[in-house]
């Protein structure tokens, strides 16, 4: 079985109008947008052509940051969740880098459904945005 990594949509809305409405869905679940990273600004500061608008967006929940840190600062690695909001052909798509399967590499359980419950969460608020 191939765990698919990403859970992805399209949105009929511009980048700018889908993440501001994810930054507030995302802090009514407790989540934080801690950085936006903008590949096309970055690439064209190094004098790289990159013409598809693309934006990551560093997402974090502190209790549960918290909590796996505490826990394993090792796994501090695994943080902070990822959203990537870039165009694909006319069209803003919505991706997450799905929290169980970037835990599915450790051998300790405790985390599976901790990560499960955050990526649940976070589909809901993409779900919404869209």
């Amino acid at each position: 079985m191939i765990l698919q990594f990403h859970y992805s949509v399209i949105s009929e809305k511009t980048i700018d109008d889908v993440i501001e409405i994810l930054t507030q869905n995302l802090k009514e679940i407790g989540f934080g947008v801690l950085g936006t990273l903008d590949f096309q600004k970055i690439f064209q500061s190094k004098g790289l052509e990159f013409d598809r608008k693309y934006k990551l967006l560093e997402v974090c929940n502190p209790i549960a940051a918290k909590t796996i840190l505490d826990s394993n600062p090792e796994l501090g690695l695994m943080l902070p969740c990822t959203i990537a909001v870039y165009d694909d052909d006319g069209h803003t798509v919505i991706s997450l880098a799905k929290p169980s399967a970037i835990l599915s590499i450790i051998s300790d359980d405790s985390f599976k459904q901790l990560g499960l419950d955050i990526e649940l969460k976070l589909i809901q608020s993409i779900e919404k945005t869209k």
